[in-house]
């Protein structure tokens, strides 16, 4: 494999999966910091925090919109294969090749559907009701999740097909450690 190539599958390693994880923990180090707060302001200061939350619920629906690219790019959702794992390898190849053409297109289908929302809601100037934020900023993980998954699905089955064409057995679309 080219060095360029290595580089270019690093960067996209790291773009879908890497660095999707590493927002993932700090979504979930803000949670539980506004959590905390909020535990603190309701039972020993008797004054919850009123917008925690709808901010709670926000970055729960970023850091899924997020986790689903990390999952995406190793090829580790869920995934319906009874009875494709005794299917010959090239049937399974193109059983892969169907299901990442239908996930992308879904994907896109969605994507533009949200972007449409967002920009509704942008025009309205929307903003939530306790915490006073844009309805833009959650709807906007769902265009960016969307997206990252689309993204994710291309490059993830773009980097697996070296592992395939090189693994013993090859034409076995199983990631490592699955069967």
């Amino acid at each position: 494999m080219a060095a360029a190539e290595m580089s270019i599958e690093f960067a996209l390693r790291l773009l879908l999966r890497d660095v999707p994880r590493m927002a993932i923990g700090a979504i979930i180090l803000v949670a539980i910091a506004i959590n905390f707060a909020n535990i603190i302001g309701r039972y020993v200061f008797l004054a919850p925090l009123d917008w925690a939350e709808e901010v709670l619920v926000f970055l729960v629906i970023w850091g899924v919109c997020l986790g689903a690219s990390a999952v995406t790019y190793d090829n580790r959702h869920l995934d319906m294969n009874l009875f494709a794992a005794g299917f010959p390898p090239r049937l399974r190849a193109a059983l892969e090749l169907a299901k990442l053409v239908v996930l992308v297109g879904f994907c896109l289908f969605t994507l533009s559907n949200a972007s449409t929302i967002v920009a509704l809601m942008a025009n309205n100037g929307q903003v939530s009701i306790t915490a006073g934020i844009p309805m833009t900023v959650p709807y906007a993980a769902f265009v960016a999740g969307f997206g990252l998954i689309a993204t994710s699905a291309i490059a993830g089955a773009w980097a697996r097909r070296g592992e395939r064409a090189s693994a013993p057995g090859a034409g076995d679309l199983d990631p490592p450690g699955q069967a």
